[in-house]
C-alpha cells in the first residue's frame, strides 16, 4: 500500500475539503475498496494500492463522472436558451466512462415536463421531474438527486444548503459548469488545457501555467471574483483549475448523498444534511446582523485512517445533538461538540457560513476550527441559553451573548465565562433602560457561577457580594436596578454615583431618617430590627473596598458582572474564601462599621449598628472630615474604642461613600481597627 499527502487538498476553503471527500470515495468505488483516507493537520492523506502516477492515470483514463444533473433548473443546458457545449459534448461521447450519463440525459430530456419548459404551476413541474428521475434513473445518477434535492417536513422540495439551491446559486448552474468542465478536460481538451498538470496541480498543489477562467460558486471565495480581489479593481472570474470544480460537485456528492432518507427533516426550508445547521452570525469578525445567511456547515476532520465506507456513515449519520435534541444552530452545535454530543472519532470540525456575498450571490466563509472533547464550560453556556431562551427577547438582543457564548465554547477558561457573563450583564442593562422591567428568570446557582468565572478576580467578588445584598424592608438590590416599582435607583453619573444612590433608597425604603433629619442625632445606636439593609449572602474581606476605592478595579466590569449577577438564585450560596487582597484604610473601617449588614461585638454582646445618611450627605458633598468625626463619635458613644483615623487626603470621598455598599466581614474589620492602637496596626 502507497501512502501519500495530497497537499492541492485542504480544510479550507469548502471546495478544497470537498475535493479530499471525493478522491477518497471515487478511489473507493472504482480502484481500490481498501483505501484509506483521513487528515495530517490540515492536509488530506491517502493510501491506496494507487501510487501518485498510479493516482493520476485513474483519473485520466478511469474515473467515470457521476451523472450529476438538474433538469429542474433553468441554465441546466436542457432548455434552448441555455449553454449546450457540456451536455452536447456528453451526449455525441462514446466512450464506456459516459454511458449512464448519456443515458441519464437521454430520458430526462424525453420528459413531457422537460420538453414543455416552464409552466404556470413551476413548483409542480418541478417536483414532478425529480419524482420521475429519482424513479428510474441508475442509482449514480440517484445519488447526486439525494444530494441536491430532498422533500421537507411540508412536502415541499428542500435543499443541501452545500449546492445551493438544488445545483444551481442564483444564475449559476452548478451542473451545467460541472459538464463543461468534463467536456473540457476529459472529452475534448483544446491545445491551452494542460489537463495533467492541471490534474496534478489538484491533487498534490504542484506549479502549473494552466489555469482557465471560469466561476468557482460558493465554493471558493478567493477565487470567486468581485471588486479587490485579483489585479484592477474588479475581477469577474478568477482564473481556477477546472480538476478543482470537477472533484468539488463530486465530493458534494459524497457529503448529501441519501441522507435525508435516514435522518428525517426537522426544517421546513432545509434539507437535514450532515452538520448542517441555521447559521448563527458569531464567532468571526466580519459577522453582520443585516447580511442574509443561508445555513452554517460544520465539516468533520478525522486523524485516523478510515475507509471510505466509515466516512460515509458518518455522514450519513452525521449530527451533532443536546441530550435528545439535534443541533439546530452555529451556537448549539458548538455546545454539542463541547460536550461529546457529536459522533466519536472527529477530532474537530472546520464551521463554514454560507452568506449572501457579492451582490445576491453567496460565499462558503470560513469562520474558524473548533476542536471536539469535553470543556466544564459548556454547562454554564447551556444553564445561560436556557435562560435567555426564558426571556422575551429577540434574537438580536440576545447577538452579544451569544457570541461571547461561541468563544467561551471555543477557548474555555474562566476568562471567557467572565466574558460571557459580562456580555450578560450588558444586555440586561440595555434592556433595563429600553424596557424598563424585565422578566429574567433565576436560575443559575451562585456558588458554581462565582466559582467558575475565577473568585480570585476581585471585580468578581465586589460584583457577587453587591449582587448577594438583600433584606425583607429594603428588598433584594435587584430591585434596585431592575426599574421595580418604586425601588429603582441605579441613576447618577457613574459607577460610584450610582452605587451612592442606591445606598440611599435602600436607607429610605427601610426606615432611616434622612439624613438632614433632626432626629438623626438622637436615633438609637443600635437597631432592635435585628438586621440592616446591607445585609448579603456574601461577606467580603474589607481589603476588596480597599481596590475599589483606590481604583485598582474596572468600575465597567464590576458593573457587567452585577447585572448578571442580580439574576443568579443564590440560595444556599456557599462563599469563596480567598487571601486578604489589600490592607484595610483606616478611614473606610471606621465608617463602614455604620453601613455593615452583619452585627457586631460590643461589650460581649452582638448588636446591629444603625446606619447613618448623614455621612453620605458629607461624603456627596466632599466632607469627608465632617463624616469621620460623626462615625468616630456615634461609635464611642456605642462603647467601641475606634482608632483615630483623621481625614489627611487622598482618598476620592465619592468612591468612599461608594464603598460602603460592599458588604465586607464585621470580624475581618474590627480586628485590625477597633481596640488597638494606631501604632500596633501600622508599626
Amino acid at each position: 500500500m502507497q501512502e501519500m499527502t495530497l497537499e492541492g487538498c485542504a480544510t479550507s476553503p469548502l471546495g478544497s475539503f470537498l475535493k479530499a471527500l471525493a478522491i477518497l470515495r471515487l478511489v473507493s468505488e472504482q480502484a481500490d475498496t481498501a483505501a484509506r483516507g483521513w487528515w495530517d493537520g490540515d492536509r488530506f492523506r491517502l493510501r491506496s494500492e494507487l501510487d501518485e502516477n498510479g493516482l493520476i492515470d485513474f483519473f485520466l483514463d478511469r474515473y467515470v463522472p457521476t451523472p450529476i444533473l438538474a433538469p429542474w433548473n433553468g441554465g441546466s443546458g436542457f432548455y434552448p436558451k441555455d449553454r449546450q457545449d457540456g451536455i452536447a459534448a456528453i451526449e455525441s461521447s462514446t466512450a464506456q466512462r459516459f454511458e449512464d450519463y448519456r443515458a441519464a440525459i437521454a430520458f430526462l430530456k424525453d420528459l413531457p415536463e422537460v420538453r414543455a419548459g416552464k409552466s404556470q404551476d413551476e413548483e409542480e413541474r418541478r417536483s414532478a421531474i425529480l419524482r420521475a428521475a429519482r424513479n428510474w434513473l441508475p442509482d449514480s445518477a440517484v445519488e447526486w438527486l439525494d444530494a441536491a434535492v430532498g422533500v421537507s417536513a411540508t412536502g415541499k422540495r428542500a435543499f443541501a444548503p452545500i449546492v445551493g439551491t438544488g445545483g444551481n446559486e442564483g444564475r449559476l448552474d452548478y451542473t451545467n459548469n460541472f459538464m463543461q468542465r468534463l467536456a473540457q478536460l476529459l472529452i475534448a481538451p483544446d491545445s491551452n488545457t494542460p489537463v495533467r498538470p492541471l490534474l496534478e496541480n489538484a491533487l498534490f498543489g504542484t506549479h502549473t501555467a494552466g489555469f482557465q477562467s471560469a466561476a468557482t460558486g460558493q465554493f471558493d471565495p478567493g477565487r470567486a471574483g468581485g471588486f479587490n480581489q485579483g489585479q484592477g479593481i474588479e475581477t469577474p472570474d478568477i482564473p481556477i483549475n477546472p480538476w478543482d470544480f470537477v472533484f468539488t460537485l463530486e465530493g458534494a456528492v459524497a457529503w448529501a448523498s441519501g441522507l435525508y432518507r435516514r435522518h428525517g427533516v426537522s426544517y421546513d426550508s432545509l434539507l437535514c444534511s450532515p452538520f448542517t445547521v441555521r447559521a448563527d452570525r458569531v464567532g468571526f469578525g466580519s459577522a453582520s446582523k443585516d447580511e442574509e445567511a443561508r445555513a452554517e456547515i460544520w465539516v468533520p476532520v478525522w486523524p485516523r485512517p478510515s475507509l471510505y465506507s466509515e466516512i460515509k456513515v458518518l455522514l450519513r449519520e452525521g449530527r451533532a445533538s443536546l441530550g435528545q435534541k439535534p443541533a439546530k444552530s452555529g451556537l448549539d452545535f458548538a455546545e454539542a461538540a463541547t460536550s461529546l454530543g457529536v459522533d466519536r472519532g472527529v477530532d474537530r470540525f472546520v464551521r463554514y457560513s454560507i452568506l449572501m456575498r457579492r451582490g445576491k450571490s453567496y460565499i462558503a466563509l470560513p469562520a474558524g476550527s473548533f476542536p471536539v472533547g469535553y470543556r466544564g464550560i459548556s454547562d454554564r453556556v447551556r444553564e445561560l441559553r436556557a435562560v435567555l431562551d426564558l426571556m422575551r427577547i429577540t434574537a438580536e438582543d440576545r447577538r452579544g451573548v451569544d457570541a461571547a457564548a461561541y468563544e467561551a465554547l471555543l477557548h474555555g477558561g474562566p476568562d471567557r465565562l467572565r466574558d460571557l457573563i459580562a456580555a450578560f450583564g450588558r444586555m440586561v442593562q440595555a434592556l433595563v433602560r429600553s424596557r424598563g422591567k424585565l422578566f429574567v428568570p433565576t436560575k443559575l446557582p451562585a456558588t458554581q457561577w462565582i466559582e467558575d468565572c475565577g473568585p480570585d478576580v476581585p471585580e468578581v467578588r465586589i460584583a457577587a457580594a453587591l449582587a448577594s445584598i438583600r433584606d425583607r424592608a429594603a428588598g433584594p438590590i435587584r430591585s434596585n436596578l431592575m426599574r421595580n416599582e418604586n425601588e429603582y435607583a441605579w441613576v447618577g453619573i457613574g459607577f460610584p454615583e450610582r452605587l451612592m444612590s442606591v445606598i440611599e433608597k435602600r436607607l429610605r425604603s427601610w426606615g432611616a431618617p434622612d439624613s438632614g433629619s433632626e432626629q438623626t442625632a438622637a436615633e438609637g445606636l443600635f437597631t432592635d430590627r435585628g438586621r440592616t439593609p446591607f445585609g448579603a449572602s456574601y461577606e467580603l474581606c474589607p481589603g476588596d473596598a480597599t481596590l475599589f476605592i483606590e481604583r485598582s478595579v474596572d468600575d465597567e466590569l464590576i458593573e457587567d458582572l452585577l447585572f448578571a449577577f442580580v439574576c443568579l438564585n443564590w440560595t444556599e450560596f456557599r462563599p469563596p474564601r480567598v487571601a486578604p487582597p489589600a490592607s484595610v484604610l483606616p478611614i473606610y473601617a471606621v465608617l463602614k462599621h455604620l453601613f455593615l449588614g452583619s452585627a457586631v461585638e460590643v461589650n460581649g454582646e452582638r448588636k446591629h449598628i444603625r446606619p447613618d445618611a448623614r455621612i453620605l450627605s458629607y461624603l456627596r458633598s466632599r466632607n469627608a472630615e465632617a463624616a469621620t468625626d460623626v462615625a468616630l463619635r456615634r461609635l464611642r458613644v456605642a462603647g467601641l474604642n475606634p482608632l483615630n483615623a483623621d481625614y489627611r487626603g487622598g482618598v476620592d470621598p465619592l468612591r468612599l461613600a461608594a464603598s460602603l455598599l460592599i458588604p465586607v466581614r464585621a470580624g475581618d474589620l474590627q480586628r485590625p481597627v477597633l481596640n488597638e492602637s494606631m501604632e500596633e496596626v501600622y508599626s
